[in-house]
């Protein structure tokens, strides 16, 4: 789908997941951020969900992936400074039995 918005640069595709359109794809204008560039187009790609039950299971849904993707990178943060603990740990008995030693 290639559509060209208003400033004349395709347009990109992108996924809202606000609470009353989640999971809805739609086109917008690359330079959104740009208040300059920005020539406002719009066009949903998607139809909406059938019905409010859909859209507050879908928003729930992606409010779950969220918080486990948050979660996710808080144990694998955690993970990561047990080991340089670890190896930490390691090399200063090392060092010390090495100084016993010699």
């Amino acid at each position: 789908m290639n559509i060209l918005c208003g400033c004349g640069e395709l347009a990109r595709m992108r996924t809202s997941w606000n609470e009353n359109n989640p999971a809805r794809r739609f086109l917008g204008c690359p330079n959104f951020m740009d208040p300059t560039t920005n020539c406002n187009f719009f066009q949903w790609v998607d139809a909406p969900l059938p019905n409010h039950w859909y859209q507050a299971r879908m928003y729930e849904l992606h409010l779950h992936r969220s918080n486990a993707q948050d979660q996710l990178i808080e144990v694998n943060n955690r993970n990561s400074r047990i080991r340089f603990y670890n190896r930490l740990l390691i090399v200063l008995v090392v060092g010390m039995v090495l100084v016993k030693f010699l």
